[in-house]
């Protein structure tokens, strides 16, 4: 018997809407300015990470896969844990930049950014769990 594909319908439609969600902060220039603000690179290392577990929860929603919910819960504590990482190396530039005499404030901006991009993926990336979790108790009972 062929399992029901609302899950990944479900999980298609989020994806849809965070889609939709990026398109408009694109048009308004919020990656392009979290991009040049962050010396550390680990928004884009959280971006990589989010979309890499979006694309294997879809697939895990197309199967109805138990072990699913696993991975997920582990790329949301990664996501947190990344962004905790960005904000520490964006701590310590600032402070090398104070200590050199500069009241340069573009390494805050990188602890802000990282904290921000981590803690948002970790929250989309609750919701796509949450719905693969929805839809196993579906196909289970």
């Amino acid at each position: 018997m062929r399992p029901s594909r609302l899950c990944f319908l479900s999980h298609f439609i989020i994806c849809l809407g965070i889609a939709g969600a990026g398109f408009f902060a694109y048009l308004n220039g919020v990656p392009q300015a979290i991009f040049l603000a962050d010396q550390s690179m680990m928004t884009s290392a959280i971006a990589a990470l989010f979309l890499v577990s979006a694309i294997f929860l879809g697939l895990q929603a197309w199967r109805t896969a138990p072990d699913g919910p696993a991975y997920g819960h582990f790329a949301i504590r990664l996501s947190v844990m990344a962004g905790i990482v960005g904000t520490a190396i964006g701590l310590s530039l600032q402070a090398r930049s104070l200590i050199g005499g500069s009241a340069e404030f573009l390494p805050l901006a990188t602890s802000l950014y990282t904290t921000v991009t981590g803690a948002t993926s970790a929250i989309l990336l609750e919701v796509l769990t949450f719905n693969l979790e929805a839809g196993i108790a579906r196909a289970e009972g």
